[in-house]
Formats: C-alpha cells, structure tokens, sequence
C-alpha cells in the first residue's frame, strides 16, 4: 500500500470521526430539550496496536487484538451501545485465523454493532505472511535464502510486488497418453524435483494446473485426478498439450521469477530492477484464511463491521496437491476422482449412472477472507490484496451485508464472491445469499494466477445488488451472474446490476464478457435479472460485451453503455434441451445493435437499441457520469495527485491568423480564445485556408521553457511550428514538430526564451504526407524551464499482459524506448498486446506522455496506466486512432507516479492500420523543475 493511499484511508477514518464527534455535539446540546434517556449511549471502545500488551486497551494501554476480543465477547452478553475495537496503524501478522464465531460472543446484539475499525490516519494491516530474510546472491544473479521446513506456497512477494513462479517452455515435445505424456527425448528427466512441476494449461477460457507425479526417461505420469478431470470431462474445454511449465530451478531466467526447492527449504530469486533483497520487504503467505465469520442459520453472526482494514498475504496451496487447479469456469473447479464424469453432471449424461446433482455443483476456489450465516456484515473502506486465493467470499446464508467503498486488487483468484456453486434449488431458501449490497468498491487486475476469475461472481443469489462498481484490469469476465450451466429450476431471482464501470476484461481468456450471465434468472422478467446503467468499454475481446449465456432466462438489460470492445455488444450461446430466452434488450446504446446467437437464437426476444460510435458518441453524458464509483467514492481508483504546472497561457487572450497576419475566418461556434480556457473539449479552427496560425498573448514578459499543442483527433496537423516574440512583431521560431498526431504535443525548447507573445503555425496540411485535416487547437499551453523528459535513461523494461517478460524482436531492447534515440525502437515479439513499463526511479509529478512510433510498427490503439509502487496501478489515459510518428496524451490532471506503463491495445484484431507496437521514444513530461 503505497504512503498515498495510507494518507487517503486516514482521511477518510477522519471525516467518519469527525461526522461522529459532530453527532455527539447536536446529540449533547439537544439533550436539555429531551430527556437524557434517549440520548444514544457512546459507543464502548477498545484500542489495540501491533505491539500492544495492555490489559485496559484503552488508548494509553492498548491491548492485542485477540485481547480487544475476549473483551468484545464479554460485553456483547449484555450490549446496551454500540461496541468500537480501533485498531492503530502497522502490521498485525496474524498467527491463526482470526474468527469470528456467533456462538463465542462475537455478535452484536440489541440493535447495536460491533466495529473493527481504523484509528482516524492509520492503515492497519491483518497480513497472514511471513517475512524471508537472510538473501544470498548466487552466481547467476539468483539469490536464496532458507525457510523453515514444511513451507509451502504458490506466492511470493518483494515490497508488495508480486513474484512469477518460474516458467517457461518444456524442453522436449510431448504426445499425450491415458496417464500423461511421451516425450521426445529425455530432457526432462534431467530436471531436479520433476514431481514438483506444473503443467499449465490455457484453454479457453479457463487456465488448468496439473503436477507431474513422475518422470522416466521420457515417460511422464501425471498426477490425479487433476490430469482425468482436465481431459475427460465431456461438457466446457479440455486440456491436451501443456502451454507452459512451472515451478521448476531450471526455468528460473527472467527477473522478478522466483522458485521454492521444497526438499531443500530454500526459495531462489531473481530481483527485478531497483530491486535490493538486503533491504526488501519479501513476504510469503502462511496463512489461508485471515478472517472468518461463522454461525448457524438459528443464530447468525449479526451486526459485525470492518472499516478501513487492510487484508494482506493470505495463501491458498491445495492446487499443489493431486487435485491441481482443474477448471471448469470462472475458478469453480472439479476434485476427487472421476469428477469429470460426476461432479456437477447429474443425468444430462446417464439416466442409468448420474454424477452429482444438482447440475452446478462443483468446487468453489475459497476466500482468503469467508463469512457463511451472518447478517448485517459491513465491510467499507478496506483493501483486499496480495492475496492467493480468492479476495472475499460471502457464503451459505449471508443477508443483509454491505460492502462499499473497498479495493480489490493483487489477488490470485476472483476478487469478490457471493454464493457458490452447490445450492441451485435448497429446500431450505434461507441458504442463498440474500439482499446483499455490493457497491462503490474498484476490483481489478485480480484473478492474477488463476486466469479464468472474474472481479465480481455472484453465483446461487437472491434480491442482491451490485452497483456503481469500477471493475478494470481482468483476464476473464467482468462480473459474473448466477451459476449452473442450464440447470433449471434455480431460486436465483431478484438480482440487479446496475450503474457498474467496465473496462479493460477479457485481457486473457476468451468466451466472456464484461457482464456474463449464465443459467436461469427468476421465473419472469418480473423477479429475474436487470443489467441497467452500466458502461461497458474498451475491452471484451473475444466475446461479448454483455453476454447472456448457456440456459440464460428471463434477463432484463435496458440502458447500457457499450462501445468500444472489437467485439459483438450482446449475444450468447444456448444449451440444448435447456430453456433459453425471454430476453428485454431495449434502450440500450450499443456499437453493434445485432446481437450474436451462435448457438440458435433465444425464444421470445424483445429487440430495440440505440447504434453509437467505437468512441461512444451517441451516449449520452449523463449515463457515462453516472456508471462506475459515486463522487464520494471516486477516490478509490483515483491516482495519486501531482503538482500542477503553471499555465502561462490559461485564460490569455488569442487571435486566430492566416499566415499573412490577417484575421482568419473560424469555423461555426468556434471562438479563439477556446484555445486557452482549460477545457481540451474545446478547441478553434480556422475556415478557408488550410494553413493558419493562433497568437497568445501572455501580457507580460515571461520566461519559457516548453509549449504544449493540443490538437483534437478529427482535426490536427501533421506538422507545425512554434514561434515567440517579445513586441509581438519581430518572431523567431522555437520549435518545429514533424509527423505530428492528434493529442497533446510538446515542444520543449532547447534553451528558454523571454517572450510575451508565442504563436502556432500549421505547416501541414499544405501538401502530400499529410494523415489528419486542417489544425484544429484546443488547448495551448505555455511553462516555465522545468524538468523535461523524466523518463530519458530510466529503467525500462517490456512485458506481455500477463506480467511475464516480453521476448523482443531481433535486435531490440526494452532499453531502445528512454535511450533518448529515435532510430532504435522496443518491439517485442509473439504477441501483439504487450506492455512498455519505465521506472523513473522515484515518484515524480507527471501530467504529459509522449510516444514515438516508426512508420508501419504502430498500434492505432493504447492506454497508459500510473504506479506509485509497482503493484497497485491506476489507467490514468487512453488513446485511439493513433498513426506513426509523434502522439503527446495529457492528463486529465497531473498524478505522482513512480512507474508508467503503455499497453498496447491493438494491433489484436480488425481496424488496426500498423503492424505490432513498436516505440521508438516514450517520454514522461512533469513540466516542472527537479
């Protein structure tokens, strides 16, 4: 967690204090005016610290956590207040779970609540890791260091970052046999500790793990029932082949790679740049569940609250086991024997020898942090991460909970779960998950390991909400409602989800989508499920935006916002034999108003949608505004804020010329001076010629060191000028800029100028070369000397969207994109979504990135996100119909940011007009000096 969003958590634990203090002040002067008895009793409050060893927990003796809870459990017998364990700020390593048990006193009762809350400005940490310290540099530039016997884990963490098991390509070729594989020779025999391995498996869209059990010359056997339940199973996708191989020494090469020599007690690691494991913080999780609430459906957990908590370091080993990580969809897995044959396929199999009923009911990947039969559960403003698992899981006979405000991110599975995959039709209906408030929280680049997750899945629920969260950043779905592949009847019903941001899914995995749907919804569109008011954007490759899938029934989905995807808006795949349909798709904006039905299409459909452009226009405003967090909640995925740069030019007056000096004519509704009024959706464009010129006067003398040119993306030029002048008279050119784009362009000056009058001069278009029309400028912008380009020399380093370390083109470097040389360029190779990444060394003021591409190596579309600490980041600017040459992104408003990184979003499908990415200069501009 970076110091940024410490700061940002103490603030908000502060407004709640201070809300309170306010109450209690009206409350005490009103209390002459009514009598003292109805006044609300204060609240009883126990402090607790890392350290703490008192036995009052009172702020000046604060007690452990476990014993604020033997205290907590003595006052709830008889409650008559609200009860508050304020926890300071600091690491609580956690040596057992911690549990939360009805039956032990930990409900609150009477109408109160019990609250685990932050300390107004601490960030409390429950971490279930264990530090690695003592590190030893090999040879190779791999460092050990020793753990305890008995270690096991699949995560590895270096001041918050987290590790890559070691992987790689096997070095032999494999043909597949009933209990594994024959290899083409005896390479792999020669492995150490093979009956460590992993295959991984990418198929579809699920990821399978499967251990080898042993190797022989070239005869591999695989463990089971992992190897059978991800081959056999004659529903979904199956492996054959393995993708890649894990946890192996001898594939340890690539910087941030880590691997555990479970025989000889001893982790090995490959530091990543800046990197210095004397000094790390190198954490490895011990615990699998940090948090648990638990009760019986006679007597749940109730009145329970979570505010400002961070739930750090949970692990989760049992796919190292014979069971692997044998998927089946969206983390839900098969185990046992012959699951693949038994496990969720009741009779659509065999009538004669049925498997499990009913038809759903397979494995749940579990929760780091799990609550089952609670009511009335609060978490808010807390942060789920670096976590192995999935984030939180709200299981059987959960009602009433609220979840708001909080962050998921770094997690190894889905990020929030609700309900599971066993309980399609109870005879006891209390078990479902029931009137549940998921809203205001920002879920993204989870499902890290186990890429077939998804930011939010809701599974067997009834009369739950979902709404105005931000999911970002994900290898498979969105969010993903309801479970059972078909299975009817269900008592899933009621759900909605609503006002939900979703960008960047599907950045893995295929057959998904923003919003996924699956099974029965209700018994009409009356009690089934509405999607409504959620944008979903820039992503969903590969599926469908809103994809209403397999036995999908009674779905309302009405004033959507989806754009953008390179991919059909609605649409899904039937099941034979299964109901499928009774769909309402109306009133939604959509790139491609018809939907796909691959599979044949749905029984009764009501069709009616608005067509709106890639780029969203035709939506109107006020649903883009409104989809994703609420304003007191925006905070939560916003980055952390930069210093400002002076604008000299803001508000100056302007004066639109043809080159000639006279006033030029402007396009209708156009004013010049929308070219300095601080709004980039503005701008002012000349009519009649073709070449023009815009003329600031800054009024005074002024000493500058960059111009900064803003042109938008239906009108720029591909070439321009930059003059200054002192009496408005005598000019001299500054700066010239060739093979401009649309954006915001920078002209640094290569030694500062006074001036109090500059001016901008369209060269092109004038003639051949030119790619945009006549200039138009929306913003022009004008600095003192300041700092330059951040990233010139810097760290920088080139990765595939799954984190790994990108192959480069033959004589290319991730260094060729900051050496400050035009001529060299970063290209990887092998995929064509990839990622450049700078480390400027420090967090630095940034507000302008700019991006060199060479002529036929470009991507017509990226996006750029920030980092303050490598692990938790921030998509701070997106670019579209993006051509070679010169292309300058400014920010909406400057952030800190240690780390910048730009994702290539295509080339990866139709539309795009370069060949792979390749960067020929990326530049990070603060404008400021030091």
């Amino acid at each position: 967690m970076s110091p940024h969003r410490r700061w940002r958590r103490g603030v908000r634990a502060a407004i709640g204090t201070s809300v309170t203090l306010l109450s209690g002040l009206l409350i005490a002067g009103a209390a002459a005016a009514v009598p003292a008895a109805q006044s609300a009793p204060a609240p009883l409050t126990y402090s607790v610290a890392p350290d703490g060893d008192g036995d009052t927990c009172s702020p000046g003796d604060p007690c452990t956590l476990a014993r604020a809870q033997q205290k907590v459990r003595a006052a709830t017998h008889d409650q008559h207040s609200d009860i508050r364990v304020v926890l300071a700020g600091g690491t609580y390593r956690l040596d057992r779970t911690l549990s939360f048990d009805a039956a032990n006193g930990d409900s609150a009762r009477n109408g109160h609540t019990v609250t685990y809350a932050a300390a107004p400005g601490a960030h409390p940490v429950l971490s279930g890791g264990q530090r690695i310290r003592d590190w030893h540099e090999g040879a190779d530039g791999v460092w050990s260091a020793t753990v305890p016997a008995g270690t096991d884990t699949r995560q590895l963490y270096v001041d918050g970052v987290r590790g890559i098991r070691a992987r790689g390509t096997a070095p032999t070729q494999f043909t597949r046999t009933p209990t594994g594989y024959t290899t083409s020779d005896t390479a792999l025999d020669g492995w150490k500790n093979t009956s460590d391995i992993q295959f991984v498996y990418d198929v579809g869209w699920t990821e399978m793990y499967c251990g080898v059990a042993s190797v022989s010359g070239t005869t591999v056997t695989m463990d089971q029932p992992c190897f059978d339940n991800s081959t056999k199973k004659p529903y979904g996708v199956n492996a054959d082949r393995p993708d890649r191989v894990e946890n192996a020494r001898e594939l340890l090469d690539d910087p941030g790679e880590w691997y555990r020599d479970k025989a000889a007690h001893t982790v090995y690691y490959k530091p990543r740049g800046g990197q210095d494991l004397k000094r790390a913080d190198v954490e490895i999780p011990r615990l699998q569940t940090l948090v648990s609430g638990t009760a019986t459906e006679a007597h749940p957990l109730t009145g329970l609250a979570f505010s400002g908590i961070s739930f750090e370091y949970g692990g989760w080993t049992e796919p190292n086991g014979t069971e692997g990580f044998s998927e089946v969809q969206a983390n839900m897995r098969l185990t046992e024997a012959d699951g693949w044959e038994k496990q969720g396929s009741c009779d659509r199999y065999s009538s004669t020898d049925p498997g499990t009923c009913p038809y759903g009911n397979w494995t749940m990947t579990p929760g780091n942090v799990v609550f089952d039969h609670t009511e009335n559960l609060s978490i808010a403003d807390s942060t789920f991460q670096h976590l192995g698992a999935a984030g939180l899981q709200l299981g059987r006979g959960v009602h009433g909970s609220t979840l708001q405000g909080n962050e998921f991110t770094d997690i190894s599975g889905n990020g929030l779960e609700i309900g599971n995959g066993a309980d399609a039709a109870p005879t006891d209906i209390s078990l479902l998950p029931a009137h549940n408030t998921v809203a205001d929280n920002w879920v993204h680049h989870v499902a890290v390991d186990y890429t077939g997750g998804v930011g939010i899945f809701q599974s067997y629920a009834r009369d739950d909400l979902i709404q105005h969260n931000q999911v970002n950043d994900v290898p498979y779905s969105g969010i993903s409602s309801n479970w059972g592949w078909g299975h009817t009847p269900t008592k899933t019903s009621g759900n909605k989800i609503l006002d939900n941001l979703v960008f960047d899914a599907m950045q893995l995995r295929y057959d998904g989508g923003g919003i996924y749907v699956l099974g029965q919804e209700g018994d009409s569109l009356a009690d089934g499920l509405l999607i409504s008011g959620n944008v979903v954007r820039n992503g969903v490759q590969g599926g469908h935006a809103i994809y209403t899938d397999g036995g999908s029934t009674n779905v309302t989905m009405t004033g959507n916002a989806i754009f953008g995807n390179g991919s059909y808006s609605m649409g899904g795949c039937k099941e034979d034999k299964l109901p499928y349909g009774n769909f309402s798709f109306t009133g939604n904006y959509v790139e491609n108003p018809t939907p796909d039905w691959p599979c044949g299409d749905p029984d009764n459909l009501t069709l009616d949608n608005t067509r709106v452009a890639s780029d969203g226009t035709g939506v109107p405003a006020s649903l883009l505004s409104n989809a994703g967090l609420q304003a007191p909640y925006a905070h939560v995925a916003s980055a952390p804020a930069g210093t400002a740069p002076t604008n000299l030019a803001l508000g100056r007056t302007v004066h639109a010329q043809y080159v000639d000096g006279t006033a030029a004519d402007l396009q209708p509704g156009d004013r010049a001076a929308n070219a300095t009024d601080g709004d980039p959706n503005t701008s002012v464009q000349a009519s009649g010629q073709f070449r023009w010129q815009l003329e600031v006067d800054l009024k005074t003398d002024q000493r500058l060191g960059a111009v900064t040119v803003g042109m938008p993306k239906q009108h720029f030029a591909t070439a321009f000028h930059v003059d200054t002048s002192t009496n408005g008279t005598d000019w001299t050119t500054v700066g010239t800029v060739r093979e401009s784009g649309w954006g915001s362009t920078p002209v640094f000056l290569s030694t500062p100028v006074n001036a109090r009058y500059l001016r901008v001069v369209a060269d092109k278009p004038d003639g051949p070369g030119q790619r945009g029309d006549q200039m138009a400028i929306s913003e022009i912008g004008a600095y003192a000397p300041g700092a330059g380009n951040l990233a010139l020399g810097a760290t920088s380093g080139a990765q595939f969207i799954d984190g790994t370390q990108a192959d480069m083109q033959p004589g290319s470097l991730p260094s060729y994109a900051t050496d400050g040389d035009p001529g060299t360029w970063s290209q990887a190779t092998g995929q064509y979504r990839w990622t450049q990444q700078v480390d400027l060394g420090r967090p630095r003021s940034v507000d302008l990135i700019t991006l060199q591409q060479p002529e036929g190596k470009f991507a017509t579309d990226f996006h750029i996100d920030v980092s303050e600490n490598g692990s938790t980041w921030y998509n701070v600017a997106r670019h579209s119909d993006t051509t070679a040459g010169l292309t300058g992104v400014q920010l909406d408003r400057p952030v800190a940011a240690r780390y910048v990184r730009l994702i290539a979003d295509r080339p990866d499908q139709g539309g795009q007009t370069g060949g792979q990415m390749a960067i020929s200069e990326l530049a990070v501009h603060g404008l400021l000096p030091g």
